[in-house]
């Protein structure tokens, strides 16, 4: 699966962020920090109002993680060879008049337009965002999340490396980020591709609740 990267500039976009992470946060994390210390750093980090704040005060910048999945095997034979994709290739009646076979082929042919015109449209599969940060010289990563549906397929490389390109261009020496010490599937993905845990970091966020979380770099020089 390849994926591409939109960058969430409009108000309308930033809505649909939050709608996002609302959703991704509640759906992963109350098994590994409990439902309320979820709810309380979805309004701090990941509500409309932390991340326009993230954006017009703090330099972040924000993408839709995009897929592009290609159709199945059988849809794509189907829209090519004219098999209705909504009545799962059943025949029209023998004898039916020919006014109805035209008919017919007129909506196989629409239906085959109307697939190829959904299956090439890139779909937001997940989120991410960072900043980068003058004083280290380094490029946070602040966030990656993507659906349940998506993960486990090889995502976080292209998510990686599409920061390394951005920290480069910059003239940056290093991405970072921090991962919580429970989830073991995402330090996993990190280790892979080249990040080294460098420190280990409890942080109080308020309501006494903590961050127990690693801090994980990858050097780009």
């Amino acid at each position: 699966m390849s994926v591409t990267f939109r960058q969430v500039e409009r108000d309308e976009e930033v809505e649909a962020l939050a709608h996002m992470a609302h959703h991704i946060w509640n759906e992963y994390w109350p098994a590994l920090i409990g439902q309320a210390q979820t709810d309380y750093m979805v309004e701090k980090f990941q509500s409309l109002n932390a991340f326009r704040a993230d954006i017009a005060d703090n330099g972040y910048e924000y993408f839709f993680i995009m897929d592009r999945e290609n159709a199945t095997p059988r849809e794509l034979d189907q829209a090519v060879h004219g098999a209705d994709i909504h009545d799962e290739g059943r025949p029209a009646p023998a004898g039916a008049p020919d006014a109805v076979e035209s008919d017919r082929d007129g909506e196989l042919a629409h239906d085959a337009e109307d697939f190829a015109h959904e299956a090439a449209k890139p779909r937001i599969i997940g989120y991410t965002g960072g900043h980068a940060e003058a004083d280290t010289n380094r490029f946070f990563i602040s966030k990656i999340y993507l659906l349940k549906e998506h993960r486990g397929r090889e995502l976080a490389g292209s998510v990686v490396h599409f920061y390394e390109r951005i920290a480069r261009e910059r003239g940056l020496d290093a991405l970072y980020l921090t991962v919580n010490k429970q989830n073991k599937m995402a330090i996993r993905a990190y280790e892979k591709h080249g990040f080294k845990t460098i420190d280990a970091v409890e942080t109080d966020i308020g309501e006494g609740f903590i961050m127990d979380d690693y801090v994980m770099e990858k050097k780009l020089k």
